[in-house]
């Protein structure tokens, strides 16, 4: 029942009704031209055309759907290709022969002509097979071409609204109030400290200014990053606070701009920092991914959360690489792994 719910009614009228006669005809005025003076011939030909054409179209349906499943079309269409000739062939020769063999028992014909009828068969099934998918693979190819130029300008758009969403929440505005606030006090008690403290600083927002149109960045540029944020951290916080940084300073590996930003400030903001229970943060490399571990001491109390930032890296992800974002979570520990990435 799948099957016929898939097509519009029009879509099945030309598909079961009208293309299965077409061949047979196509075929007879190609091979047989004579056989139009025959109305017994041609009464013959419709029968014979539609019981092979029926189920095999609904059989070459049913089976492309499923390769459909595993070898989409525009992501592996070679071996979509060689596939699907192969199973259609396989389909339309195995219904050929069956169909042959219940004509020549009707008929009361033997083995030689029967295998005789075969061969020449089975020269037709190639060849009108491999027109016919010639045929439908262009369409499919032209039909997959369009939707594809839509999905890229769909993209597009998304991106645009995804970038705003970053800038808005690149930097979080407790971060900057906590900041100056320590600033301000910072400012009375020692002036090279301060100057220091204004220095890494403008920093972090120098690189959020350079940065935030780029798609990625190396890990070298955003390990910068984390270092001044860390320093910043560090002086609010002091002992109660341990970011352990364990990355390769490399311009070959990648990953988004600010990501790594986002996860220590999701760290600092659900977990409690204290003498008592002292946060550790550390990031570290794990194979192909850059992870963001720490240990899970959640506040009574949780701060507003709309979840921007591990949606924002795990959607910016899905556009730029197929490997998936981890989020683990247990009684002790917190951790996101996040692609390192390639540049293209």
């Amino acid at each position: 029942m799948q099957i016929w719910k898939s097509f519009p009614p029009t879509a099945l009228i030309l598909r079961y009704l009208l293309a299965p006669p077409f061949i047979g005809l196509l075929i007879t005025l190609i091979s047989y031209p004579s056989g139009f003076r025959s109305l017994g011939t041609m009464l013959y030909i419709l029968l014979y055309s539609y019981c092979i054409g029926i189920p095999s179209i609904a059989l070459i349906s049913f089976a492309g759907k499923k390769l459909d499943r595993y070898y989409p079309w525009l992501k592996s269409p070679f071996k979509k290709l060689v596939l699907t000739v192969i199973l259609q062939l396989l389909i339309v020769l195995f219904i050929f022969m069956m169909v042959q063999i219940v004509f020549l028992l009707v008929n009361k014909n033997d083995l030689d002509h029967l295998f005789k009828q075969f061969s020449v068969g089975f020269i037709w099934a190639i060849s009108i097979t491999i027109f016919g998918i010639a045929v439908a693979n262009g369409f499919l190819f032209f039909k997959n071409w369009k939707q594809s130029a839509l999905n890229e300008e769909i993209l597009k758009r998304e991106k645009l609204a995804i970038e705003y969403e970053v800038l808005r929440n690149q930097v979080n505005p407790h971060f900057l109030f906590n900041s100056l606030t320590a600033l301000t006090s910072l400012v009375h008690q020692d002036a090279d400290k301060a100057e220091a403290f204004i220095r890494k600083f403008s920093d972090v927002y120098r690189y959020i200014l350079e940065n935030r149109a780029q798609e990625i960045v190396s890990l070298r540029q955003e390990l910068l990053l984390i270092r001044n944020m860390a320093y910043l951290y560090h002086y609010r916080h002091g002992d109660n606070l341990k970011i352990v940084l364990e990355l390769d300073p490399s311009d070959e590996k990648y990953i988004l701009p600010m990501a790594l930003q986002m996860l220590l400030e999701n760290a600092l903001k659900h977990n409690v920092i204290s003498e008592e229970k002292p946060l550790k943060v550390r990031i570290f490399e794990e194979g192909d991914y850059v992870v963001a571990w720490n240990n899970l001491q959640l506040k009574n109390v949780m701060p507003d959360s709309n979840k921007v930032g591990l949606d924002n890296i795990r959607l910016r992800y899905s556009y730029l690489c197929e490997k998936p974002v981890f989020i683990e979570k247990t009684d002790q520990f917190f951790q996101v792994k996040i692609p390192i990435l390639e540049q293209t």
